[in-house]
């Protein structure tokens, strides 16, 4: 179809070009991108308008720029946004046409380019969603035993199916959304209950599981219209809703396998024989949730003094203090092992380097203040500690952990030089 609205655009380029740059694009922030591309690109959309033009002329540079922008991570709605106002200063110049028509024409043109910008962001959000995922079902494949989390597993196959769905646009094969027909929604139905005992838990977990399911549906119904952008807006609710479940039903394996692993006799914690096993199904699991985690190195200060004051039996007793303590202020899902004499591993899931410190320095404070009693005696110490934050980017290798464990001992090393029952962060 063509188009001429030259009488209304005659030599206005620059002047709605500066305009819509100054009052719409200046406050962007383009990380990777490169904005001069894309500004000449809205150039362009405007010179082609000073002149009798071909439909598929303008809309190509629209896809330019709807391509350039979502490789370069600039959000959709900031692009919808720059073009929504883009057509009200053009609309705006129309508004002396007495008939109208001319306006409708450009309200309609822009209705198609809108509609192929938020098909172009929704198909590269479809590929990277099943890249992203499969990495996250690689990675739960290494996992030796899955328990819960292969629920999670499911409920990614689930969200590729339905990114299929939409890709192909054929939605006699979506994939079931009826949350109480799946697998989980019956082992949430029945045996959930027996391993999840907190009952607010519980009616979350169900919440985002039927969330999820309800999403799947609205999707559904949109593609009856063609309605890209809201596609897209419950899709990104699906993903969320999928990994929000993938973190719950991780934190829920790692207190079943709390349970499972055999304890350091004196003190409860976990045996260090567990530790290889345990870091590389946290990092797989957190790799596969999209989640970072916590890992910390504890080391009791000046513990051999303590044996050699007070006896063994004074070193004991600080010892099942210190996992008490740690016992107390962590979640169920969350790990304390016994790495050494005096020295224990905490691996805190799903928690950044801030929450992670405050609670690993609610540890360090409330051991500083107690004390156990020997023949009537008060025994104290205090802990150092070394502790960073793990985002996993990539499958676990085999030497990640003694390279973890170096950084966290050197942290270690450091707050004990620095004066002890101090936290050292990587």
């Amino acid at each position: 179809m063509r188009y001429d609205f030259s009488k209304f655009f005659e030599n206005i380029s620059d002047d709605i070009f500066d305009l819509f740059i100054d009052k719409y694009t200046s406050q962007l922030s383009f990380e990777d991108a490169q904005p001069s591309q894309i500004y000449n690109h809205y150039k362009n959309t405007l010179l082609i308008l000073e002149k009798e033009f071909e439909e598929d002329s303008f809309i190509q540079e629209f896809k330019i720029i709807a391509s350039e922008n979502s490789i370069n991570n600039v959000p959709y709605i900031v692009t919808i946004n720059e073009i929504y106002n883009l057509k009200t200063l053009l609309v705006q110049k129309m508004v002396h046409d007495t008939t109208n028509t001319n306006i409708i024409l450009l309200l309609e043109l822009f209705k198609k380019v809108t509609r192929i910008v938020s098909q172009i962001f929704l198909l590269d959000y479809i590929n990277k969603i099943l890249s992203q995922n499969n990495v996250r079902i690689n990675s739960l494949k290494d996992l030796m035993d899955k328990k819960i989390i292969r629920y999670y597993e499911a409920h990614l196959i689930w969200v590729n199916d339905l990114v299929k769905v939409i890709q192909n646009n054929n939605k006699f094969f979506i994939p079931e959304l009826d949350p109480s027909m799946c697998e989980f929604g019956r082992w949430l139905d029945k045996d959930a209950k027996k391993i999840i005992q907190n009952n607010s838990k519980y009616k979350a977990i169900t919440l985002l599981h039927n969330n999820l399911h309800l999403f799947g549906k609205k999707i559904k119904s949109a593609m009856e219209f063609g309605e890209h952008d809201v596609i897209m807006t419950y899709l990104e609710k699906c993903e969320f809703l999928s990994l929000s479940i993938g973190t719950e039903l991780a934190l829920l394996d790692n207190i079943v396998m709390n349970k499972k692993i055999t304890k350091d006799k004196l003190t409860g914690a976990l045996n260090r024989q567990a530790l290889e096993n345990v870091f590389e199904s946290q990092y797989e699991l957190s790799l596969a949730t999209n989640n970072q985690f916590v890992l910390a190195m504890c080391d009791l200060d000046d513990f051999k003094l303590v044996n050699d004051t007070y006896g063994h039996l004074a070193g004991d007793k600080i010892l099942k203090l210190f996992v008490n303590i740690v016992q107390k202020n962590i979640r169920n899902s969350d790990l304390i092992i016994r790495y050494g004499g005096e020295e224990f591993i905490i691996i805190l899931p799903s928690i950044n380097e801030g929450k992670g410190l405050e609670v690993l320095n609610k540890i360090r404070m409330e051991f500083e203040k107690s004390k156990v009693t020997i023949k009537n005696q008060e025994v104290r110490t205090t802990v150092s500690i070394g502790m960073m934050e793990i985002t996993p980017k990539k499958y676990y290798e085999t030497l990640f952990l003694d390279e973890y464990i170096d950084i966290v001992d050197q942290k270690l090393y450091q707050a004990k030089s620095n004066g002890r029952n101090r936290i050292e962060v990587f």
